[in-house]
């Protein structure tokens, strides 16, 4: 299988202080329904709603499914486990924009950068194995486009339009990379954030009518640009629990020549009052969480 990777990076951004963390999406590899190799099936996927602003999903030449690419034509294999998402367009074409979307159980927080990693998938023509050798036959050559994006309520905060279209070609799958820094000023802080895999829907032609994209591997992360060193035991919070662990370091460390180099507070080389102190000043900061 061949993979490409685009980096997209949107905004200025700023070095990283913190931990990152993944946040949770249901059914990211879109496994939760199984489908049998080299075929495709209809459905809605589990975790994911409908984005469908022009009502043109219908069920019969505009749908969404899963596609098992394991011993058929459409790809050599799905990026990450067995299964990925489709959104096929055929019968409206060129009407509007529809795709999958989901709302998330996280707010959108302010000081931290936000990493949307999408794998994307242009399907290549071909017809599966029994017994999805009988399901049909669609001239699936030619791209559609896409767009990949990452809402906080009604306030966009991350977007990819089709900028992997240039190097997509029939049965391959490219990687999607959108970050940015979000200050404490946006619009969209501390409202749900929402995913949305889109399907343009761009008319082709008769010999690459473009109707279909597929999506995979579904990520999200968030790593806090200002991170509190007085956070000494890496728990995500200040409080007196940083404190006692250290008190515990620096006390150990007084007078000994091999000194712990983590109560090494001030990085002078040695451990002395000015690490306590510098310490303290930390572990005052009001922007602490």
């Amino acid at each position: 299988m061949t993979m490409k990777t685009l980096l997209i990076t949107i905004g200025v951004l700023s070095p990283l202080a913190g931990a990152q963390v993944t946040i949770f999406i249901e059914n990211p590899g879109f496994e939760a329904q199984a489908v049998a190799p080299g075929c495709f099936a209809l459905f809605q996927p589990q975790g994911w709603d409908p984005h469908d602003p022009m009502m043109i999903l219908d069920g019969g030449s505009d749908v969404l499914g899963g596609l098992h690419p394991e011993s058929g034509p459409y790809f050599p294999e799905a990026p990450e486990g067995l299964h990925v998402a489709l959104v096929f367009l055929a019968g409206d074409v060129g009407v509007g924009e529809a795709g999958l979307s989901q709302t998330l159980g996280e707010s959108l927080m302010p000081d931290h950068r936000y990493e949307l990693t999408v794998e994307v998938g242009d399907i290549a023509s071909g017809t599966g194995p029994p017994p999805c050798d009988t399901a049909g036959f669609f001239n699936l050559d030619g791209f559609p486009g896409y767009r990949v994006e990452l809402w906080a309520g009604d306030t966009l905060v991350l977007r990819d339009d089709n900028t992997l279209a240039s190097v997509l070609d029939d049965g391959l799958f490219a990687t999607s990379v959108t970050s940015a820094d979000i200050g404490d000023a946006h619009d969209g802080l501390d409202q749900a954030l929402e995913i949305r895999l889109i399907n343009l829907n761009q008319p082709g032609t008769g010999l690459e009518p473009g109707i279909e994209v597929d999506f995979d591997d579904v990520r999200l992360t968030r790593t806090a640009l200002n991170a509190c060193a007085a956070d000494f035991d890496g728990n995500g919070e200040v409080n007196l629990g940083d404190f006692g662990v250290f008190g515990a370091a620096f006390g150990s460390a007084i007078g000994d020549a091999n000194y712990n180099a983590d109560a090494d507070f001030d990085g002078s080389g040695e451990v002395n009052l000015g690490d306590f102190g510098v310490f303290g000043s930390e572990f005052g900061r009001t922007d602490c969480p």
